[in-house]
């Protein structure tokens, strides 16, 4: 399965974010944003299913149920089963979450390119705050990159 995974791209679409853009009245600019590859209001791209952590060196599944809309080069149906799958995995995988409960004047910071945000509504108060993301390459997968298991030797 492993082999598998990392011979496979998926599509990941944004386009949500045109479409909040315009009901709020704050298009998204369409010039480049950040990097060179990110420019247009296409908002889509093709990645690795598996990606390599630059920092780490590490791989991870690079999938996610808001964005990754098609596992390429399978069938519709077993690109739906395998995002099912791999979106259970990830999300489901208690060694793979961190909870962390907010107070006044946390902060939090995550490395998109390994791990998501998912927010629980667990407070009852409004909260507020302000979400800053870096400037990432375009994600690519090295053969010769290990798993954080396999990596730390577990």
């Amino acid at each position: 399965m492993q082999t598998f995974l990392e011979g496979l791209t998926a599509t990941h679409d944004a386009k949500f974010f045109l479409e909040e853009a315009s009901r709020l009245g704050n298009p998204l600019r369409e010039g480049i944003r950040g990097s060179p590859l990110n420019y247009g209001s296409a908002l889509q791209a093709t990645h690795p299913v598996v990606r390599t952590n630059p920092v780490t060196g590490w791989k991870s599944v690079f999938v996610n149920k808001g964005f990754t809309k098609r596992i390429n080069g399978v069938t519709k149906d077993e690109s739906d089963m395998l995002l099912h799958y791999l979106i259970n995995l990830v999300t489901q995988n208690h060694d793979a979450q961190v909870r962390f409960k907010w107070n006044k004047n946390d902060l939090a910071i995550w490395d998109n390119r390994s791990n998501w945000h998912c927010a629980t509504y667990d407070y009852d108060a409004a909260r507020a705050g302000d979400r800053v993301c870096s400037l990432g390459e375009a994600p690519y997968l090295d053969l010769a990159s290990k798993g954080r298991r396999e990596a730390l030797g577990l």
